[in-house]
């Protein structure tokens, strides 16, 4: 077997055609030596796509008092279900029993509750809270807010020593008032009510700004259908 050494020239010749390849590739020109063109690769312009914009949440988590809004007690949902938060909102609607004043067992009605949202008068349903729990039944309620109107105060409810006793039934609640409501979220209350995506069982609330004058308040139906009775038909 015979082997062929290359001696220092032809060694060297080597050397210069390969950086004289170097040299022309690094320049982006077409490189020719010993017959053999070496050209340049296109530079590669990336095509990335834009960066979306994000739009900011619509409301706060928390306020500057500690209570939440609406959006951000179901924002934080993993830590508020099953625990007393305070949220503060705009009351949007009440409810009003269907059953007329004389009204059998064969209408039924459900328990009181009110909504409450971030924005006044917000009317899809996605953006509004349940608050329920503060009275058993419209009959319970109404006695109260004709007790109220009358100047007469509810009586602390009489219960056993240790027991607490449960709080007076709000007669203050219109729509369009800011209320702040302090309550369990949960998302089955203690009367009855089931929503997925969370309510707040009452414990108390504060009225921040009155509702307008004229305001939808609770019984007004039952009221208007008493008058009406008492009117008689026309």
């Amino acid at each position: 077997m015979v082997r062929r050494v290359l001696g220092r020239g032809a060694m060297g010749q080597v050397g210069l055609v390969l950086f004289a390849l170097v040299a022309l590739i690094g320049c982006g020109q077409p490189a020719v030596a010993d017959g053999i063109v070496v050209e340049a690769l296109p530079e590669v312009q990336p095509q990335l796509p834009t960066v979306p914009t994000i739009p900011p949440p619509p409301h706060p988590v928390t306020l500057p008092d500690g209570s939440y809004t609406v959006y951000g007690a179901r924002r934080r949902i993993g830590t508020t279900i099953d625990t007393e938060i305070a949220v503060t909102g705009y009351i949007v609607d009440i409810y009003q029993s269907p059953c007329p004043p004389d009204a059998d067992r064969s209408c039924v009605a459900v328990a009181p509750h009110f909504y409450i949202a971030d924005t006044p008068g917000e009317a899809d349903p996605a953006k509004r809270m349940m608050v329920a729990g503060y009275a058993e039944n419209e009959a319970s309620l109404c006695e109260a807010i004709e007790a109220a109107r009358r100047g007469r105060p509810q009586q602390p409810t009489q219960v056993e020593p240790g027991v607490e006793a449960p709080p007076p039934i709000p007669t203050d609640l219109a729509v369009g008032a800011k209320i702040k409501v302090q309550g369990r979220f949960t998302r089955i209350s203690g009367m009855g009510f089931n929503v997925s995506d969370g309510m707040l069982d009452w414990r108390s609330h504060t009225i921040l700004e009155p509702a307008p004058e004229g305001a939808v308040t609770s019984c007004n139906r039952l009221n208007e259908a008493r008058a009406q009775a008492r009117r008689g038909p026309r």
